[in-house]
C-alpha cells in the first residue's frame, strides 16, 4: 500500500500501532477490514492481487474484485 489511510470508523476496536503491514496475514486481515467497510482509499491491484486468495470476503464481493483485477482494458 502506498499510504495507509487510518479510518478510525474501521479499526476502532484493534490498536493500529500494534498492526504489522508487512506480516501477511496482518495485511490481509486490514484489507478484508476495508473492504468490508467498502474503504478502498489506499488499496492498490498489486496488493488485491496478492491477498485475494487470503482474504475472508464474500464469494460475490471476491469475484467482482478478481474480474476487476484480470479485465483486459
Amino acid at each position: 500500500m502506498k499510504k495507509i489511510i487510518k479510518n478510525k470508523a474501521i479499526v476502532w476496536d484493534y490498536d493500529f500501532e500494534k498492526i504489522d503491514l508487512k506480516k501477511a496475514r496482518d495485511k490481509a486481515w486490514f484489507l478484508t477490514r476495508k473492504l468490508r467497510f467498502g474503504d478502498l482509499s489506499g488499496i492498490n491491484k498489486k496488493d488485491l492481487k496478492d491477498n485475494l486468495a487470503n482474504l475472508d470476503i464474500s464469494d460475490s464481493l471476491k469475484e467482482l474484485l478478481t474480474n476487476f483485477l484480470y479485465a483486459k482494458s
